[in-house]
């Protein structure tokens, strides 16, 4: 009893120290962008310096969120050690966003700081408490030698559907559909697959074709690959459902970020187009693709 106490406390610790992470960089981001005379519900204009702050500084406060969440759920699986390594990871990106401003010339909103500082410590405390409680042991690699044959094999099949796929938008950015292979592989291997494919594939496109924002991108197809994941082998139901899910967040990630470099106006149109173009149509194919695949080959 007193050891489920801990765990409790813990997770709940690392929940709201991932809060206040995002909501931290969150302020840090409005504040830098009223300093620059705009609010994010007009449309904006900003030079490319203040640009790359902003995606950055709200990138690695979502982030460290993300990471956050991780360990809050290796907590709740007893996987004490693997919550110690997310949490640190989490903590450190979240200190080195408070740096971010500093590096680019601007000013650090105290609640950023604070509340960074803060959120640091929870995890900190919630580590502790659950560590202090014996937690299970993760049994074999994090990836086998097929994973990661399978992961490298679909990224470059991810990054070339990118690239030859694309179609430029109004609005910044570029849409296609080859994240139809995030959910594939999602769905077919697990989301260790999925998350790394979805990574893997979206930056070597981005760096390919030079969008100067990638680090985008390893939260929104990182998420997008391991929400499905999780629904390997379950019901098509409820891997539509999972993949939903998981367009959603690619979506929303991309949304929140675009809010803040473009305006509401440009970002909502964005929106749109992530979720029911780009999104919505790699969900409709990848799983004939996962149904075709099965049937072919039943032992996957």
């Amino acid at each position: 009893m007193f050891g489920e106490t801990h765990l409790r406390r813990g997770y709940w610790l690392s929940i709201f120290g991932g809060l206040l992470f995002a909501s931290s960089s969150l302020f840090e981001a409005t504040y830098i962008l009223y300093l620059s005379g705009y609010s994010f519900l007009q449309k904006v204009e900003l030079a490319s310096d203040v640009k790359m702050f902003l995606s950055l500084c709200i990138f690695l406060g979502l982030i460290a969120a993300t990471l956050t969440f991780v360990s809050a759920y290796f907590q709740w699986r007893g996987f004490t050690r693997l919550s110690g390594f997310s949490g640190a990871c989490a903590s450190v990106l979240a200190l080195f966003n408070i740096m971010v401003p500093f590096i680019y010339g601007f000013e650090v909103y105290p609640i950023f700081a604070v509340g960074t500082i803060l959120g640091v410590c929870l995890i900190a405390v919630g580590v502790e408490l659950s560590g202090s409680v014996l937690g299970a042991k993760w049994r074999g690699p994090l990836l086998t030698s097929r994973e990661v044959a399978v992961v490298a094999v679909l990224s470059a099949v991810y990054a070339a559907l990118i690239i030859v796929l694309k179609v430029p938008s109004p609005t910044g950015g570029y849409t296609h559909i080859g994240d139809l292979i995030v959910f594939a592989a999602a769905l077919l291997f697990g989301y260790r697959v999925g998350g790394l494919v979805g990574i893997v594939g979206a930056v070597a496109a981005d760096f390919y074709v030079g969008y100067e924002r990638w680090f985008v991108s390893i939260l929104a197809h990182g998420l997008e690959g391991l929400i499905p994941g999780f629904a390997k082998g379950k019901p098509i139901v409820v891997q539509a459902v999972a993949c939903v899910v998981g367009g959603f967040l690619m979506a929303t990630t991309y949304f929140v970020i675009n809010v803040f470099i473009k305006g509401y106006p440009a970002a909502i149109i964005s929106y749109v187009r992530d979720l029911f173009v780009q999104a919505g149509i790699s969900i409709i194919v990848g799983l004939a693709v996962v149904k075709a695949v099965k049937s072919a080959i039943p032992q996957l």
